[in-house]
């Protein structure tokens, strides 16, 4: 017992000088430090964690005559954290002031400082009386874990001695599930089971805490707390439906995360310039190049649970309306149009310096159907500043009739009875100006009449002539 309380000191420097270079403080202080042999120590812990991250610490004892009950501990980065350690004395240690150390260690440096205990073992257990339940204890569970799984944990338990302990009480308590198990040991027994535990397949990705107690007689005998990892999954479903009506087609893409973390899903869809100059979509997509074949793409982040959806629409409505109109229009301008055309054209056909004498008319009266256009009737007139010069030339038609008029000139009349379909004529006269013309001289347009399929008279007129010297 004295070389024990020589060696304190000894100790105490050795902690002192292995602080000053980690990165983390520990401080301590007694709670219960004089026990039977039946009951457990207990002390207030505090570590400082220096790091700008959280880490984990692990607690050990050198001491094999010790069972440390609480063995790993979170804190949060640049803080502080309290809490109470337990310390179980083996079944046949010896009854006196024991000193021993125990090891923390950091998960994220592995630096590690020493504190040193002192415990009191008094004589008699008033509980367990000769035998003080000993048992080896140990439960683990996987670093990460799939909440879509059922979760095991392993559970260790021996007794180290005669004593039939009987009922012991498996407290399991973590964040996302708790239970009590409840189970029986004997002497020197032996005891290795595994547990399943289910939770929310939704449960958000992140670090757990689990602490299991080993109790008898409502009195922990050994614990054990461990930490775990729900890993992050995401289960993008797509499901695509068509709907085609009158020349528009509208594709709807739906996207729904079945997981527990957020994701971004790329969604493609190959599709030809011809049909992507009418298409459009709710989001707007990107126009990608891949392998010389154009795509749209969209970029669609879901969050867990979500749904949403992408709508593609072609519309071939508006440029199909427009074809039709412009069917509709041709098919009606052929069917509406005149079958007869006319046209007119005049040429000088003597002149002097001082200018214009003769003009050399020609009209052209086609016939552009398939039918044949009966009564077909030629009016020009001359203006009155000119006079029809009356000859009589081999080929050329004659005027049917020839009226003067003082105000409005020479009313000239032609009568080229029926037209055979694509049949053209060409009626020519000439006319003499009673002035020299000097400058330009407008001639006005020439008019015929015709009966159309139904009878009807119906008129169509030419251009009119301008003639320059």
């Amino acid at each position: 017992m004295r070389m024990k309380l020589l060696i304190l000191p000894l100790l105490l420097v050795l902690t002192v000088y292995s602080v000053l270079g980690a990165s983390f403080y520990v401080t301590s202080e007694s709670i219960k430090e004089n026990i039977f042999i039946s009951e457990v120590a207990e002390f207030n812990v505090t570590i400082a964690n220096m790091l700008k991250t959280a880490d984990v610490f692990t607690l050990s004892i050198l001491d094999t005559n010790w069972n440390l009950l609480t063995t790993q501990v979170s804190v949060p980065a640049e803080s502080q954290k309290s809490f109470i350690i337990k310390i179980d004395p083996v079944a046949n240690i010896d009854i006196e002031p024991h000193a021993f150390t125990v090891k923390i260690k950091s998960s994220m440096t592995g630096n590690f400082l020493q504190e040193v205990f002192i415990v009191n073992v008094r004589p008699y257990d008033p509980i367990f009386g000769e035998y003080r339940p000993s048992v080896q204890f140990s439960a683990s569970i996987d670093k990460e874990v799939d909440p879509r799984k059922k979760i095991p944990i392993s559970i260790y338990m021996r007794n180290r001695n005669a004593l039939d302990i009987g009922k012991v009480e498996i407290y399991i308590e973590g964040t996302l599930f708790s239970e009590v198990i409840t189970t029986y040991l004997g002497p020197l027994e032996e005891k290795r089971t595994e547990y399943l535990f289910d939770i929310d397949d939704l449960e958000e990705p992140g670090l757990q805490s689990l602490d299991i107690q080993v109790k008898v007689q409502n009195i922990t005998i050994s614990r054990s707390t461990q930490n775990y990892e729900v890993i992050a999954y995401s289960t993008i479903t797509m499901d695509r439906k068509d709907e085609i009506f009158f020349f528009k087609n509208k594709q709807v893409i739906t996207l729904e995360n079945l997981g527990n973390a957020e994701k971004t899903k790329q969604v493609n869809l190959i599709m030809p310039w011809t049909k992507r100059i009418f298409t459009s979509s709710e989001p707007a997509f990107e126009v990608v190049k891949e392998q010389r074949e154009a795509s749209l793409q969209w970029d669609i982040t879901i969050q867990p649970q979500e749904l949403k959806t992408i709508t593609v629409t072609t519309n071939y409505r508006i440029p199909i309306t427009i074809i039709i109109i412009v069917l509709a229009v041709i098919i009606l301008y052929f069917v509406l149009r005149s079958p007869l055309i006319i046209s007119k054209e005049a040429i000088v056909s003597g002149s002097s310096e001082d200018g214009v004498e003769n003009l050399k008319i020609r009209l052209f009266v086609k016939n552009r159907s398939r039918n044949t256009v009966e009564k077909v009737t030629v009016f020009d007139r001359v203006p009155g500043i000119a006079e029809l010069i009356k000859k009589k030339t081999l080929g050329t038609i004659h005027p049917e009739k020839v009226t003067k008029q003082e105000k409005r000139g020479t009313l000239i009349k032609w009568n080229l009875e029926n037209l055979e379909p694509f049949e053209e004529r060409i009626i020519t006269y000439e006319i003499k100006s009673k002035l020299k013309i000097i400058g330009n001289i407008s001639l006005p347009g020439s008019r015929s009449t015709f009966l159309d399929k139904k009878n009807k008279e119906r008129t169509i007129y030419s251009n009119r002539v301008m003639v320059s010297n």
